[in-house]
């Protein structure tokens, strides 16, 4: 792609320095990943009950609402900021806007996933560098980029390279939304009826896929240790673009990819059955799946459906979803608090329960195959896998290592138990959940 030539000379010379700071990312990806085909999170996928609580704009106390965060049951908040605020001039960012959101999150002992939109909230220098655009009226007026549009991407992969290189090695944050150029910066939709129309833009599917394809290299790349997800909605009536982009981001980063849906009732479910199939194929094939409530079952519970909130959340562990963002209204009132506490999904009990332990970590769990074994005390002599009902499927003996890569891929989905034996004869067995 060729950026725009007004302005030129500060355009060319921006892409190409994108270029080379992506191909360096991916140079040190490659090395950090131990040469295997992706590269894994060391920590279990985030699940339970999260906050979608209010954008992060310097105002107020910004997403981690201390009512909220002083929950035990809440596990997480999400953290949202948009561009304008987070870069209002070209490469100078206002840093503090996620920093101090991290160290509230921190106060409180929270995770939080990390939400950068655009859309609306572009900063106005975008389109001041000849970035093309598209205006709307419903269902609210706004601008957004061309998704497809060279300039945009320029910046828009500038913005996640340059937020990986700052935060790639938070263990505050535990999830990062990839996004695009969309009608709210946030969800997968785009606008309806826009000025130019889309033929007048030259709209093709393929084009935007193709811009798509360019953000989940680029996110995948930034955020090589931390599990990645998007929504998913029809995009100008169709579903063959969430599902040719599903398809890109499982088969591209792996293990630490699932998908997301931001309109989670039970009425949903069938306004969006194209995109109700991504998610279930995701709770079937990936670790991680999660789901944002589109609204608060304290001030509208009829939308939700029968049964409204509790049958919502049912729904989603009913689906093996085990990420679930609530309203922040639905924490605060208290109303749910019994629901939010015993709320459990069947692989909860599977997660990595020994993460905190001094002797050894084991992760991913559930994994869809590979395995790693991290020993913090002690070197590994042998592993052994046993199935549910106590057969031995595998051993293998290590001339004591303490970092150990194990394949499962020719075991079938199902409850394993791993036997750690060290050196010094001492024995740790996990329960692990294979999901094929």
């Amino acid at each position: 792609m060729t950026p725009k030539q007004s302005p030129s000379i500060q355009m060319k010379t921006k892409y190409f320095n994108v270029n080379n700071k992506t191909f360096l990312l991916f140079i040190l990806i490659t090395l950090s990943c131990n040469q295997n085909s992706f590269c894994q999170a060391d920590y279990p996928p985030p699940s339970g009950i999260w906050c979608s609580c209010p954008p992060s704009n310097g105002r107020g106390t910004g997403s981690v609402v201390p009512a909220v965060a002083e929950k035990d049951y809440v596990q997480g908040i999400l953290v949202r900021v948009v561009w304008s605020d987070l870069e209002p001039i070209n490469d100078t960012y206002e840093w503090s806007l996620i920093d101090d959101q991290i160290t509230a999150a921190n106060s409180y002992e929270k995770k939080i996933s990390l939400a950068v939109g655009g859309g609306p909230n572009t900063p106005d220098w975008l389109y001041e560098l000849g970035a093309d655009s598209i205006h709307f009226d419903f269902p609210f007026s706004g601008t957004i980029p061309v998704p497809w549009d060279s300039t945009f991407l320029a910046e828009w992969t500038s913005l996640i390279i340059d937020l990986g290189a700052r935060y790639q090695n938070d263990t505050t944050i535990q999830l990062v939304y990839m996004t695009n150029a969309t009608s709210n910066g946030f969800e997968m939709q785009m606008p309806f009826s826009p000025s130019p129309t889309y033929e007048e833009l030259g709209y093709t599917e393929e084009k935007v896929i193709n811009s798509w394809r360019t953000v989940i290299d680029q996110y995948n790349a930034a955020f090589p240790n931390h599990y990645l997800t998007n929504d998913f909605h029809p995009v100008n009536t169709s579903d063959e673009i969430g599902e040719v982009v599903y398809t890109y981001a499982t088969e591209t980063i792996g293990e630490r990819y699932g998908a997301n849906a931001w309109w989670w009732t039970q009425n949903n479910t069938e306004v969006y059955p194209a995109q109700y199939g991504i998610l279930q194929h995701s709770t079937d094939n990936n670790i991680y799946s999660g789901v944002q409530f589109a609204k608060s079952g304290v001030s509208d519970s009829a939308s939700f459906g029968p049964g409204g909130l509790p049958a919502a959340l049912e729904l989603a562990i009913e689906n093996n979803i085990c990420y679930w963002e609530v309203w922040n209204a639905d924490i605060i009132d208290g109303g749910f608090d019994s629901l939010f506490t015993a709320a459990k999904c069947v692989v909860d009990d599977l997660k990595i329960s020994d993460f905190s332990n001094t002797s050894f970590k084991l992760y991913p769990n559930p994994t869809r195959g590979e395995l790693t074994i991290i020993m913090n005390r002690g070197q590994i002599q042998e592993i052994s896998i046993y199935n549910a009902i106590g057969d031995a499927i595998q051993s293998h003996i290590y001339n004591e290592s303490n970092n150990i890569r194990i394949d499962l891929n020719e075991l079938k989905s199902g409850i394993y138990y791993v036997q750690i034996t060290t050196e010094n004869g001492e024995q740790f067995t996990e329960k692990i959940l294979l999901m094929r």
